[in-house]
């Protein structure tokens, strides 16, 4: 039987997943209407983490990160370093393909961009570290969806249409999905934004879990079947390359 999780602590996590670079603080009103909750729960969680300097209150009602998380996140990258280890092998791959590579982990609202290689093009698509990438219309998202558990699914699948009010065609994902799992990777041809298209395959830990994935990235025009092709095999050799820094 699994051990029951600390909502007050998955929580006070997803408080900290709001923050981004382009979200600098957050608010009693911002952490309702993300995470669902009520006003008095979201004053009590923010107060919390300010208690214990994982927030710092600048003006009343709103927080930015504390010095406590500039700490631990210091703490974890000389620990954990993954995204500078894997920045040649994504500098590299992104120099054969001619395209812009990056890599994501998943935090609670999707893929997070950690380490990017941006292509030399002169007309090329390029995202920061940092940026937040939509479930259903990436490629990354998509794939991390594809090997969740069907409860994993299905909850972050509630919460997105809770927070952003967004129908799904789940016979119709779910179908994706099944087939993105047989297949090994994910494309995205132009569902998020129109011009641009994606490849991505995952990265598996020594757990057999995806921890991170890399995806080509550039414009739709470019993306015909033999460069998908090309660019899934390439992945796949980097991808099983950074599995071995992880093990």
């Amino acid at each position: 039987m699994a051990t029951p999780l600390n909502g007050s602590i998955v929580h006070g996590f997803e408080i900290l997943q709001l923050f981004s670079d382009a979200r600098r603080e957050v608010d009693t009103a911002l952490v309702c209407k993300k995470l669902s909750m009520n006003n008095a729960t979201a004053h009590r969680l923010l107060m919390t983490l300010e208690h214990v300097g994982a927030l710092r209150r600048i003006r009343r009602g709103v927080f930015v990160l504390g010095s406590e998380m500039e700490r631990l996140g210091g703490l974890a990258e000389r620990h954990n370093p993954i995204a500078k280890i894997i920045e040649p092998d994504l500098q590299a791959l992104g120099t054969r393909l001619n395209e812009s590579v990056m890599a994501c982990r998943f935090s609670h609202h999707g893929p997070t961009c950690i380490a990017v290689a941006t292509s030399s093009r002169a007309i090329s698509v390029n995202i920061e570290v940092g940026t937040l990438l939509p479930l259903v219309r990436s490629a990354q998202g998509k794939l991390w969806l594809a090997h969740m558990t069907e409860a994993e699914r299905n909850k972050c699948l509630a919460t997105m249409e809770v927070s952003n009010a967004t129908p799904i065609d789940r016979v119709k994902l779910d179908q994706e999905l099944k087939e993105i799992l047989a297949d090994g990777y994910a494309v995205n041809l132009g569902d998020n934004e129109p011009d641009i298209a994606a490849v991505s395959v995952p990265v598996f830990g020594h757990a057999g879990r995806v921890v991170l994935t890399l995806s080509v990235f550039g414009m739709l025009s470019r993306f015909d079947p033999s460069f998908v092709e090309r660019a899934r095999s390439e992945l796949g050799t980097v991808a099983a390359q950074v599995s071995e820094h992880l093990d």
